[in-house]
């Protein structure tokens, strides 16, 4: 399908954090049942819901990891964060709680760099030659300056770390993030594989959709399980995001295209104005400068809101991206006067 001639072990890494880890999980162990080795790695960078203090979780604030290099680290079942005053568990350590194995992660706050300079390490500590990065929904694939577009940064840094590496994009589920319609996700598929990069697809498995089911049992991730309800046959809308959001649930929920991260890379115009950041603030800004919303500009607000003690809800996360957007272009249109 996409692999090399010699590949013996896989890196299958959720580029977004979260309950991405839940898919890329789903696929190591699919690629165990072949033969293969794999392992699952991740950026730690949870919901809202679950950690309400912005931006994702630095490695000084998690306790019960073991080091591997300068920008990764292993967590476990029993490894968890603090912040805010408050125990945070978070998606990578219930991942690795189901499948009682230890989870890598990598230094999402030190920007590209970190994330490559992690995944580096991850693989010469697993003996793996290929990286594959998981991103559920297929964000990854946007310009940017899409609309319906909400959680770029994480998957954006995670594209321009992985193109350095010569990885393998692997778009799970086209669409069930609630963010790029299905429609648009296809695509965006069908342009890279214009331009060379499409490597191959494949279906879930029964036995996937049963492990899967497992994990979700503890892990958070409602991406991910709209593969379950297009295994049970749910076609239609559905909620994401406290209403804010909603996925139509088809098929095509169950594959996975799996696509040359370079290709893709060069397919994305903004990706150059992050490729040297080794901060992830460093990365946000030069998005913010186009226009570009993040989904560390959402925390940030929802942050502000919650300390005053405002319950969120649907409408509140459209206000929050829709005055970013109206501020940003009113303050683009006077800088560009005259």
């Amino acid at each position: 399908m996409f692999l090399s001639r010699g590949t013996k072990c896989l890196l299958f890494f959720a580029a977004g954090g979260g309950g991405d880890a839940a898919t890329a999980s789903m696929l190591s162990l699919a690629a165990r049942r072949v033969g293969l080795k794999s392992f699952v790695a991740s950026v730690i960078w949870e919901r809202f819901v679950v950690d309400p203090v912005p931006g994702p979780i630095p490695f000084e604030e998690i306790v019960g990891g073991k080091i591997i290099g300068n920008f990764s680290m292993l967590v476990n079942g029993f490894s968890k964060a603090f912040r805010g005053g408050r125990e945070v568990i978070f998606q990578a350590a219930k991942t690795s709680m189901v499948l009682g194995e230890p989870i890598a992660v990598v230094d999402l706050v030190k920007g590209v760099y970190g994330v490559m300079k992690g995944l580096e390490e991850i693989m010469s500590y697993f003996g793996c030659e290929t990286v594959v990065t998981v991103d559920v929904g297929g964000d990854i694939l946007a310009t940017g300056f899409e609309d319906d577009l909400w959680s770029p940064l994480a998957d954006f840094i995670g594209l321009a770390a992985s193109a350095s590496l010569n990885s393998v994009i692997a778009v799970h589920s086209p669409g069930s993030d609630g963010e790029l319609s299905q429609e648009y996700v296809l695509k965006r598929i069908s342009l890279v594989a214009e331009n060379g990069g499409y490597l191959g697809a494949r279906g879930v498995t029964k036995e996937d959709v049963e492990n899967l089911e497992k994990i979700l049992e503890v892990v958070e991730s409602e991406a991910s399980r709209a593969t379950l309800l297009a295994a049970k046959g749910v076609w239609g809308f559905t909620a994401l995001r406290k209403g804010s959001r909603e996925s139509f649930i088809t098929p095509v929920n169950l594959l996975t295209f799996f696509l040359d991260a370079k290709t893709v890379a060069s397919l994305n115009p903004v990706i150059k104005e992050i490729n040297n950041c080794e901060e992830i603030e460093c990365a946000r800004k030069k998005l913010n400068s186009l226009c570009i919303f993040t989904e560390l500009d959402l925390e940030e607000e929802v942050y502000k809101l919650i300390q005053k003690g405002v319950e969120i809800n649907g409408n509140i996360l459209v206000d929050i991206k829709k005055r970013f957007k109206s501020t940003c272009k009113t303050l683009t249109k006077q800088s560009s006067k005259p």
